[in-house]
């Protein structure tokens, strides 16, 4: 009886949406090259929107989704007049901590990124 009240107490952590609203530090390594953007998350139950913020794209809304431990958002980008589909998919690892796989749409499809709570 306490090993199912303990697995059910561990599941019921899953089972709700991660908040992960606020300002986060990412690190994103493209086949480009690597950079820092940074990004604020106002999320509403499972829904996300927000700012990307880069050297590259300047500042762009993103919109997405938080599903238990799973975030997902995109966004599209203007680099120099070309425009960029781009999207994010990872892991919430923590209150602070997330990480994942990117996809800059002709660019690159297997970019890698972690991101820090500010």
């Amino acid at each position: 009886m306490l090993k199912l009240i303990c697995t059910l107490i561990l599941c019921t952590g899953f089972a709700f949406a991660a908040d992960v609203s606020g300002t986060w530090q990412l690190a994103v390594e493209t086949s480009q090259g690597t950079g820092n953007p940074t990004i604020v998350f106002q999320q509403q139950g499972e829904q996300l929107t927000g700012t990307f913020n880069s050297q590259i794209f300047g500042e762009a809304k993103i919109t997405g989704s938080v599903k238990g431990n799973a975030i997902e958002f995109e966004f599209d980008g203007d680099a120099g007049g070309q425009k960029i589909k781009v999207s994010y998919k990872g892991t919430i690892e923590s209150s602070t901590v997330m990480k994942g796989t990117a996809v800059y749409a002709g660019f690159d499809e297997n970019a890698t990124w972690s991101g820090t709570k500010k």
